[in-house]
């Protein structure tokens, strides 16, 4: 299967994540980059995003934000008034006409979340990003965690995405992970 072409966009709303995160655009887009590559390659062949050539380019956009913004969202389409560490809002697979790009969807995650997250389980704020992007792609590209099947499959596919980073299990625990 070809890499298709994925194009990320990244913007950065909250300063926090500059401070922790070095090169935070670059590194964001490496790691949707990693959920990409291994998430595509590991769906069902019916999906639409599974064939070998795709018609256009494909893009995902990736809003590194705050609590606020999150839990607004959070409360308007998904009916739960409080914030969480990541989002994801999946956009069409079928693109407009031939050649057309196609929006995977967007991510939108919480620093004052993450930051207390990654603070918790004593990692780097970089790699808690790294994981929820990731986590964010695959949710974009149609995994989910609801059944325990499910879960096993999405969490083995993060496992590996993080290894491909050069990143330790996410899942792994320690004495301090709650």
């Amino acid at each position: 299967m070809t890499a298709a072409r994925l194009r990320t966009v990244v913007r950065v709303d909250h300063k926090g994540w500059c401070g922790q995160v070095p090169d935070t655009t670059q590194f964001t887009r490496k790691a949707a980059q990693s959920g990409w590559a291994i998430g595509r390659r590991s769906l069902a062949t019916s999906h639409p995003l599974a064939k070998k050539k795709l018609p256009g380019p494909i893009e995902i956009n990736v809003l590194l934000s705050d609590n606020a913004a999150v839990k607004s969202l959070n409360r308007d389409h998904l009916g739960k008034d409080k914030p969480t560490n990541v989002l994801s809002f999946p956009g069409d697979t079928s693109p407009a006409f031939q050649g057309a790009g196609i929006l995977l969807g967007d991510i939108i995650l919480a620093w004052q979340t993450v930051e207390k997250e990654a603070r918790r389980a004593e990692k780097p704020v970089a790699e808690h990003l790294a994981h929820l992007v990731i986590h964010g792609v695959l949710h974009l590209l149609g995994y989910d965690h609801e059944h325990e099947d499910d879960a096993a499959v999405m969490e083995g596919l993060e496992v590996d995405c993080m290894a491909r980073l050069g990143f330790s299990d996410p899942y792994a625990t320690n004495d301090k992970t709650p």
